[in-house]
């Protein structure tokens, strides 16, 4: 077997072509164009880590459909409770749904998270959350999970969600 650089992998550092193929199953590439993990000072992974943090925190702490739409990029797929959102229309009609019924988020934290910096334009992120929210009926719901995103800095120096899957509980006061 000729080993050689292909098409695919040149400029990719092994672990985040793996990473880019595990995530989106080879069919979404992060556009590696800078520096890869290995070659990164402690002080630029801080400054990601930093600014992805807050992109997220920004995400959660959403008042309105509009706002948490634009977190995502154009292209995003997105999972929620074995749901797949394929297109940002798809995923689009849910969130306008969800904040169509919301009347007053109540708490919205990140007990844990973790960044993992793949290079200067891509991390990902996991997280648990704790989120309650009363509906226009006045009904309170509290929720807990996790939380993972691909955070990607688009053209203009945005971080934006390429990729997000969260999976959550309703309180063990449900059902009352």
């Amino acid at each position: 077997m000729r080993r050689g650089k292909s098409s695919i992998s040149e400029g990719l550092t092994m672990q985040s072509f793996i990473v880019a193929l595990i995530i989106f199953g080879g069919l979404h590439m992060v556009p590696y164009q800078r520096q890869s993990l290995t070659q990164l000072s402690e002080k630029q992974i801080a400054e990601v880590k930093a600014e992805v943090k807050q992109a997220a925190t920004d995400h959660l702490h959403a008042k309105d459909a509009t706002t948490a739409l634009s977190h995502f990029a154009e292209d995003a797929i997105a999972v929620s409770n074995a749901k797949l959102f394929s297109s940002f229309k798809m995923l689009s009609e849910d969130v306008k749904a969800y904040y169509g019924i919301l009347k007053e988020v109540n708490l919205a934290v990140w007990d844990e998270m973790y960044i993992h910096v793949i290079n200067t334009d891509a991390a990902l992120v996991t997280a648990k959350f704790r989120y309650s929210f009363t509906d226009t009926s006045n009904e309170i719901t509290d929720l807990q999970g996790v939380w993972s995103a691909l955070y990607v800095r688009k053209h203009n120096g945005v971080w934006k969600i390429q990729h997000r899957h969260e999976t959550f509980v309703t309180s063990a006061n449900d059902g009352e």
